[in-house]
């Protein structure tokens, strides 16, 4: 990882941190995942050789850079989807502060609206995590756009665990997916779209 980088992360994981306790409210707050649940995504990725990450929710970049370093390794790009334009500057100031924004495309809009308009099967890897009344809804059309053997990594099935029973119920028991809860930090539910 460049310095340059490294510097970045440090400084929103401070940022992080500074939301969660000063009474940000929470729309307002950059919720980024853990830097364990980073280093878990980015093992994915370059395990998986991924080519194409679709990722759902990209708040103030931390994931988005995360991610997008691993695939620097894999030769792959990035397409996040935000609705909150605030949001979208900012992750945009952070992604070339990084010096990842050149594999990086954030789309701002409505994501399942964005979803239904994406091409079957053009995305090897999914990372989903926004609004959680949101995920049961996005399932399908992620699903759809899976490629057989891509991967799906839900984040927050253990620290909103009530929230998000219905979407994983239906995630584990899902035709297409086959499925495992990661206990790391706020829980990674990691589903692979089964082969034809």
């Amino acid at each position: 990882m460049s310095d340059r980088a490294q510097a970045v992360l440090r400084r929103l994981e401070d940022e992080d941190r500074t939301d969660r306790s000063d009474g940000t409210p929470q729309s307002g707050r950059l919720r980024a995942i853990s830097p364990e649940v980073g280093r878990f995504l980015q093992m994915l990725v370059k395990i998986a050789g991924t080519q194409r990450l679709l990722e759902i929710g990209t708040s103030g970049g931390y994931s988005t850079i995360t991610l997008a370093l691993a695939l620097r390794e894999t030769g792959g790009t990035i397409t996040s989807l935000e609705l909150d334009p605030a949001k979208v500057e900012r992750a945009g100031r952070n992604l070339a502060e990084a010096g990842v924004d050149d594999i990086v495309t954030v789309r701002k809009g409505d994501a399942l609206a964005m979803l239904a308009g994406l091409d079957a099967g053009s995305f090897d890897f999914v990372f989903l995590d926004f609004e959680k009344e949101l995920y049961l809804s996005a399932l399908e059309p992620i699903v759809r756009v899976l490629v057989p053997g891509g991967l799906l990594v839900a984040d927050n099935l253990l620290s909103h665990a009530d929230d998000l029973a219905e979407f994983r119920t239906a995630a584990e028991s899902h035709p297409e997916l086959e499925c495992v809860l990661i206990p790391i930090p706020r829980g990674e539910l990691l589903c692979r779209k089964r082969r034809a």
